[in-house]
């Protein structure tokens, strides 16, 4: 059993290497070309079957997942009035619909479907997933607006279907199924969920607070997830609405209680984990497509077929109608709206962008295999076709996104530019401010207030100008400056090689060194992409 768990993970590794590389190299998402890499994996005669429980699955990865995506979201688009209604019946309205619509579909094209196994299809494949999106729109310009709704609508409608879930299971275990206790435990659970995730966010605040050592602060910060989504599945209610609270009332506070060493650290743990979460996933979920379809033996290819393409199809016009039917009621008005009237290629986007992911198949995996002493009726066919759906979504609509967004001329609204430019003008001015009272008390040398004084002056005649009045000999003055820094730096490490080589410094003395040059690299780069990336130089 080892050894084969052991094959398959170095299979797996192996075909991340390989698939991404594959991806980046020929501009598709690497999400799309896992999946369809796992799929052809699946097949090679040899490789065992990877068996892991799907809900150490959901255990493992889905907390640090939506953890670290809930932290890096644009908070400000979600709290907006507008944007928090567009959140609110995306992740409510529109996955009860929707489950309601695939339940329908399916009971009436498959008669031996019952309800009960009908609607768990339907909350399984109902809500979007985050992990699936994030990848996929990485390296796309969308407007900031549009990507917030998306993010926050994938990050809450994963609670509502996941509770839905539950309550179908125990209806089809049970027997029994009430509509006004399933609506309160729907709201038992949300609001639950959101004081278990607010404890926790706030006991990991408190903990950072009583300790600035940075190993311990990074500790904390892995265990952060954790904290909120064990207690919160222990109690029943979401735990994936527990990790998106606690994510977001952590971000406002990490700036101020965590040390500058703790967060780069832990930022560069957490954006390396997240993407090899994100890969094996995906990769795992297209090895199960095999062993899926070896367990359907009594439907005719074709039928599969079908039933696959009308469940699909059923959850993308859904949200089709649904979305562009929301961005027609009066009460919204931005993000969605300018002046009153919808920006309908951004509604178009919103309402393509359905990508589900390994999320709905890791909970379809997660069905009990018995329910009332006999089998979960259908518990084969609700698997593959919560696939057919992953596949539809994730290949069909995330793989034609790009193309969409061409075809409608939908770019980036800038807003992050503007807003980027606005803090390095407003710190440029807070260093000044300071270094004048600083030089007015005597207790700094004049030289050296000088020097800094020449460098935070720079900074704010490239950045401290509206976008319509930019300096163009200020911004192409700095991005000389960034690219002569750039040389420089790469002429420190060449040297630094070679002090190294020779044995005058000792690895550990270079490991130090180079990391202050490694900075100095990432704040040139930070800046070269804010602002003025796209100006030409002079002659």
């Amino acid at each position: 059993m080892n050894g084969a768990v052991s094959v398959d993970l170095a299979v797996i590794f192996v075909a991340i290497l390989v698939l991404v590389s594959v991806a980046n190299r020929i501009g598709v998402a690497y999400p799309i070309m896992l999946v369809l890499g796992g799929i052809a994996i699946g097949y090679v005669p040899g490789i065992p079957p990877l068996a892991m429980p799907p809900e150490l699955v959901l255990t493992i990865f889905l907390p640090p997942l939506l953890y670290w995506e809930s932290v890096t979201a644009p908070t400000s688009e979600f709290f907006s009035g507008s944007g928090l209604w567009w959140i609110f019946q995306l992740a409510f309205g529109l996955v009860i619909i929707t489950m309601l619509a695939v339940a329908a579909v399916a009971h009436v094209m498959i008669p031996a479907l019952a309800w009960g196994p009908a609607l768990v299809l339907g909350a399984i494949v109902s809500s979007t997933d985050e992990v699936a999106f994030a990848p996929i729109i990485a390296r796309i310009p969308l407007p900031r607006h549009v990507i917030a709704t998306i993010e926050g609508e994938s990050l809450v409608n994963d609670a509502t279907s996941l509770v839905l879930y539950s309550i179908g299971i125990a209806a089809v275990v049970s027997g029994t199924f009430s509509f006004p206790h399933a609506l309160g435990e729907l709201a038992v659970s949300v609001v639950g969920a959101i004081a278990i995730g607010g404890a926790a966010a706030l006991l990991c605040v408190a903990a950072w607070q009583l300790t600035k050592d940075d190993a311990l602060q990074a500790m904390v910060s892995l265990m952060a997830p954790y904290l909120a989504y064990l207690p919160a599945q222990h109690f029943h209610v979401s735990g994936v609405l527990a990790v998106v609270t606690a994510g977001l009332v952590v971000t406002h506070y990490t700036p101020r209680v965590l040390t500058p060493r703790a967060r780069e650290r832990g930022s560069g743990f957490w954006v390396t984990a997240v993407f090899m979460a994100n890969a094996f996933i995906f990769v795992l979920v297209g090895m199960q497509f095999h062993q899926i379809l070896g367990t359907l033996h009594r439907f005719h290819p074709v039928q599969l077929i079908g039933y696959g393409l009308a469940i699909s199809a059923t959850a993308i016009v859904v949200r089709l109608v649904w979305v562009f039917g929301q961005a027609l009621l009066p009460a919204t008005n931005e993000p969605e709206h300018i002046d009153g009237k919808a920006d309908w290629s951004h509604v178009a986007v919103l309402a393509w962008a359905g990508m589900r992911g390994g999320i709905s198949l890791a909970a379809a995996l997660a069905i009990p295999l018995e329910a009332a002493a006999r089998p979960f009726p259908d518990r084969d066919l609700i698997i593959f076709l919560t696939f057919c759906v992953l596949l539809a979504t994730l290949v069909g609509q995330g793989g034609t996104l790009p193309f969409i967004l061409r075809w409608l001329k939908v770019t980036d609204d800038g807003t992050d530019e503007r807003e980027e430019r606005i803090a390095l003008a407003a710190t440029a001015k807070a260093a000044l401010k300071r270094l004048d009272e600083l030089a007015g008390s005597g207790d700094v040398p004049p030289e050296i207030c000088d020097v800094l004084r020449r460098r935070f002056r720079r900074r704010w005649a490239e950045f401290g100008v509206d976008e319509g009045e930019e300096d163009g000999a200020a911004a192409r003055f700095g991005t000389r400056i960034r690219k002569l820094e750039s040389e420089l730096v790469d002429a420190q490490r060449t040297a630094l090689i070679r002090l190294r080589r020779e044995g005058k410094v000792d690895n550990t003395v270079m490991r130090r060194v180079q990391r202050l040059l490694d900075l100095q690299s990432e704040e040139t780069e930070l800046l070269e992409s804010t602002g003025h990336s796209d100006i030409e130089e002079g002659p």
